[in-house]
């Protein structure tokens, strides 16, 4: 019994070594990139697609920090940007859903290479998800807009013709 809480302790120690290799460079490497800027310069580069799921250079921003390094630092910079008042409702929203299903992106990664798992079952199937869900909350947001504003319109032309 004791010998299999001994090999329980370090099995369990040789993981976390394992996951603090990955771990914690990336966050050192998440340090440098803040202090230097290269976070907001690398968000310029990689923000314009973003804008075909609704997204701007601002609302890109949280979803490339969540996408590398992970939904903590993500939703740190979101709720930030929030704050600020520098999203909408509707990237709020598109956001959310890119950063559920695509967050810590490098990080999962990683970790799991090695474990030897092939990186494009990894990196591919969630990235195409996030990019049509979002895309898809995109559209059914501006859809259900565009319906709110003739329902609208409708009701207040009708309230003309009966007055």
């Amino acid at each position: 019994m004791i010998e299999a809480l001994w090999q329980g302790l370090i099995n369990g120690l040789q993981g976390v070594w394992t996951l603090a290799r990955i771990v914690i460079p990336l966050m050192v490497v998440l340090e440098i990139f803040k202090a230097n800027a290269w976070l907001d310069k690398a968000n310029g580069i990689i923000a314009p697609p973003f804008r075909k799921i609704g997204l701007s250079q601002e609302g890109a921003f949280p979803v490339v920090v969540a996408t590398v390094f992970g939904l903590t630092f993500g939703s740190g910079v979101i709720l930030a940007n929030i704050r600020e008042g520098r999203l909408s409702q509707q990237e709020i929203r598109i956001s959310g859903t890119f950063m559920a299903i695509c967050h810590a992106l490098i990080e999962d990664t990683l970790l799991f290479a090695v474990l030897g798992v092939p990186l494009w079952i990894l990196v591919f199937p969630r990235f195409v998800l996030a990019v049509v869900a979002s895309y898809v909350v995109y559209r059914g947001t501006e859809l259900f807009r565009f319906w709110r504003q003739t329902k609208s319109e409708k009701q207040r032309s009708s309230g003309r013709l009966s007055a």
